[in-house]
């Protein structure tokens, strides 16, 4: 064999002794049992640990870290606390691993050369963990802590208005909350990392304890042991014997919806007009109807420009009162039915919206006249036929106040309007409806005979005005409504079949005033 080829035949066995080093420390490194140096997870050093071993550590740091103690006092001068301790578990600390477990898995699946290629790549390398807080858990846990400070709430200020009608106000009251997001953010702050949480365990076996101190706080406090030879289970300190961290609660003053700047800006500074009207009737029924619909429409605020509409009262109290039985007006005729004196109520809000100067966006009279007010100034209400609308076309607020007793009804409107500007309402009578004679067949009379059922009654037509008056001076009059009132027929009954035209007349659908259903006979 020539020097020549002697020479490549050493470089060759050279290059496979190399190769096979090469693989043999491929397979060494790729089969490690351990951590890759240099990694640390959440600025704990963790290179050199048994994979296996790490995920209980892990885990065992997690637990202590949840069972850390945090002591919460009040340092508000206004805000007088017991101080209260709770667990980093109480108060909606959450850390997930899953991510990093899930990143440990390339080194214990695949090939020797992708596991030892990803324990390269890994090496060196800072894995965070991002522990979060569960904010209503955190709320629960403070509610039953605190509950004096929780069960207190913030008040709206009041407008109250005198029996002279007159308009003060009480303030609003706030109180204070623990501001939870900034409290959170403290909690966070507070955090140890893995580094000083509890024991780390080496590769040999041993125990070593991690002292930290975090703004002012040590995690713990617990003596330092050492575990029995190969044993490398973590050992847990009570979190009893652990010194709680201190944190002085933050406060956040809660304020009410509603303060006294808010309803003065509403600019609700008099009453601008009242009307009352007297019940014609004392029945325990009607009564209870105008008082139970008056409650409904009590304290209602209309803003600028908003419509008033009458029907939504009517639903809302059947809902919440209920409506008893009294006389109704069904088809121009008064009969038992349920909840008779609703239009009174309307009627008495109309008259007080004519004097306060507001537009009228729905009305009409009733079929009959009605003794509570004059003839062209009642507002009549069918159920799905006839409303009652009006419009706050001031530039401030309107409310509305009732007061009822067994006797009358009151309604007064607040708001804003020139002092020296004034209604009167004028209704006058234009034309008077005589009444007809109406026949009805009485067989059992005598052949001959009539006999008078009920006396007609007059319908009239009526004009009604508005008349503007500007320091008792008129400025100007407006129309407001022409009403027919219908007359009613006088009936008379008779045996002399000729004298009566037969009635062909289909039936009138029926149409319920001053209530929502009848009749009611028994």
């Amino acid at each position: 064999m020539t020097l020549q080829r002697m020479f490549w035949v050493r470089v060759l066995l050279g290059l496979l002794l190399f190769a096979g080093a090469a693989c043999a420390t491929l397979v060494w490194y790729g089969t490690q049992r351990t951590l890759p140096a240099g990694l640390t997870v959440d600025n704990w050093e963790v290179g050199g640990i048994p994979i296996t071993e790490f995920g209980r550590q892990l885990e065992d740091k997690k637990m202590l870290l949840l069972q850390q103690p945090v002591r919460m006092v009040s340092k508000h001068p206004d805000v007088q606390l017991q101080p209260a301790d709770w667990l980093l578990e109480q108060l909606g600390l959450e850390l997930p691993l899953q991510d990093v477990i899930n990143r440990l898995q390339p080194l214990k699946t695949g090939s020797v050369f992708q596991r030892a290629v990803y324990r390269w790549h890994i090496r060196n390398e800072e894995w965070p963990l991002t522990a979060s807080f569960d904010a209503a858990k955190l709320h629960a846990t403070l509610m039953r802590g605190f509950p004096a400070l929780y069960n207190k709430q913030p008040e709206d200020a009041q407008r109250i208005i005198g029996p002279n009608d007159m308009i003060s106000y009480v303030p609003e009251t706030s109180v204070m909350r623990i501001n939870e997001p900034e409290l959170m953010n403290q909690l966070q702050r507070i955090l140890p990392s893995m580094r000083i949480i509890g024991w780390t365990v080496g590769a040999d076996g041993q125990q070593f304890a991690n002292h930290s101190e975090t703004e002012g706080n040590t995690p713990s406090e617990a003596a330092v042991q050492r575990v029995k030879a190969g044993d490398t289970a973590l050992t847990a300190v009570s979190p009893a014997s652990r010194s709680p961290f201190l944190i002085a609660l933050p406060f956040v003053k809660e304020e009410p919806k509603l303060n006294v700047s808010m309803l003065q800006a509403q600019g609700i500074e008099r009453k601008i007009s009242e009307f009352t009207t007297s019940y014609p009737q004392n029945g325990e029924g009607r009564i209870h109807n105008i008082r139970s619909t008056a409650q409904s429409i009590q304290d209602v605020l209309l803003q600028p420009g908003e419509t008033f509409d009458y029907a939504t009262y009517i639903t809302q109290t059947e809902a919440k009162f209920g409506f008893k039985e009294a006389p109704v007006i069904l088809n121009g005729k008064l009969v038992p039915g349920i909840g008779g004196g609703i239009c009174q109520v309307s009627s008495t809000l109309y008259n007080a919206v004519l004097r306060a100067g507001l537009q009228i966006v729905e009305r009409r009279n009733h079929s009959l006249p009605v003794s509570y007010v004059p003839l062209g100034q009642d507002a009549t209400f069918a159920s799905g036929h006839i409303n009652f609308k009006f419009r706050n076309n001031t530039a401030k607020y309107l409310l509305i106040r009732t007061y009822t007793d067994d006797q009358r009804i009151t309604v007064k409107l607040f708001g804003q309007a020139p002092a020296d500007i004034t209604y009167a309402i004028e209704s006058t009578t234009i034309e008077k409806l005589q009444p007809s004679i109406k026949y009805v067949l009485n067989p059992t009379l005598p052949k001959g005979r009539k006999q008078t059922i009920s006396t007609g009654k007059t319908g009239y037509v009526v004009d009604t005005y508005r008349i503007k008056m500007q320091n008792g001076v008129e400025v100007s009059r407006e129309r407001i409504s022409r009403d027919t009132y219908s007359a009613q027929p006088t009936i008379i009954a008779t045996n002399e079949g000729g004298a009566i035209e037969p009635n062909n007349r289909q039936p009138e659908a029926p149409l319920i005033e001053d209530g929502v259903k009848g009749p009611t006979f028994r």
